[in-house]
């Protein structure tokens, strides 16, 4: 009977170290397997939430231009006629540089380009000549004419076109002359590219102003309209380019704007896209660097 106690035992205890190697198996199993579908799980996530870190995006408000104006010439400036803050319009005066000597120059000009004294010289002989000529071809008709005179007096009316023809060029070589003395005067004047306000005018008259180590006449922004630059994940900025009307949110308020650039090539580091919206301000009541956000709904 002991015996037989024993025997059941044994085998108990063997069953035992066979259902704890069979566990074992699986949890290892399991383990493996957790393993191996883990990062699968995980790049799902990442692939189908790309922008499930955020609902929305800011940036600034900023001026659609900003430019330079700096002086094409190395000269003095004569005059300035803006100021810091000032608002300007397309192709308003903003600075003048020194004109002195070319307007001595197209003074000269203008009166040469005026003078009509060689070309009305040039048609009085022609008109001469011709008469001449018509004489003598008269003379010819009765035999009263010798043949030299004929020859001459054409070979004197063709000399006289001559004269006239070069006259002519002449005075067309002055006022062109004219015309680039003007020309540079004009560009002696500095004007504005477009409707804005003057930023900062670094410069004061009579001071020697152009080269390239020189720092600009002034700066000048244009605020109408204005932009805003955002960098997008994919997912959402490519899907922008079917609807070109968008809605920020800046101070409070809603702004309406237009989607006027999606780059074409994804930031490296960041995996993001810059997206430039276009934003109308006519009445100049947003101001450039404010914070405006665009609202992303999460897919």
């Amino acid at each position: 009977m002991r015996l037989l106690v024993n025997e059941q035992s044994d085998k108990d205890r063997q069953k035992q170290m066979i259902n704890l190697g069979r566990k074992k198996q699986l949890v290892a199993l399991g383990a493996r397997a957790i393993f191996v579908l883990a990062p699968v799980v995980i790049l799902s996530v990442l692939t189908t939430c790309p922008y499930a870190w955020a609902e929305t995006v800011d940036a600034f408000l900023e001026p659609y231009r900003t430019v330079e104006i700096s002086s094409p010439f190395r000269d003095r400036l004569d005059a300035v006629h803006v100021k810091d803050g000032e608002t300007v319009k397309a192709g308003q005066l903003l600075a003048e540089l020194g004109t002195r000597v070319l307007l001595a120059q197209r003074a000269q000009a203008k009166d040469a380009a005026a003078f009509h004294g060689a070309i009305d010289s040039a048609k009085a002989l022609i008109k001469m000549r011709t008469n001449r000529l018509v004489m003598l071809q008269e003379l010819d008709k009765s035999g009263n004419a010798r043949p030299q005179e004929m020859v001459t007096a054409q070979t004197e009316l063709s000399i006289a076109r001559s004269q006239l023809q070069s006259a002519v060029e002449e005075q067309q070589l002055k006022k062109l002359e004219l015309a680039v003395i003007e020309a540079q005067l004009e560009e002696k004047k500095l004007r504005s590219p477009f409707d804005g306000v003057v930023v900062k005018v670094n410069r004061q008259v009579t001071e020697l102003v152009g080269g390239g180590d020189q720092p600009p006449l002034m700066t000048l922004v244009q605020l109408n309209p204005l932009k805003a630059v955002f960098h997008l994940p994919q997912a959402v900025a490519y899907p922008m380019a079917k609807s070109k009307a968008v809605t920020l949110e800046g101070g409070g308020t809603a702004i309406t704007g237009e989607i006027e650039y999606i780059s074409p090539v994804i930031n490296a580091q960041s995996g993001t896209v810059e997206v430039r919206i276009r934003i109308p301000n006519p009445q100049h009541k947003l101001i450039s660097g404010g914070r405006c956000s665009l609202a992303i709904t999460p897919k």
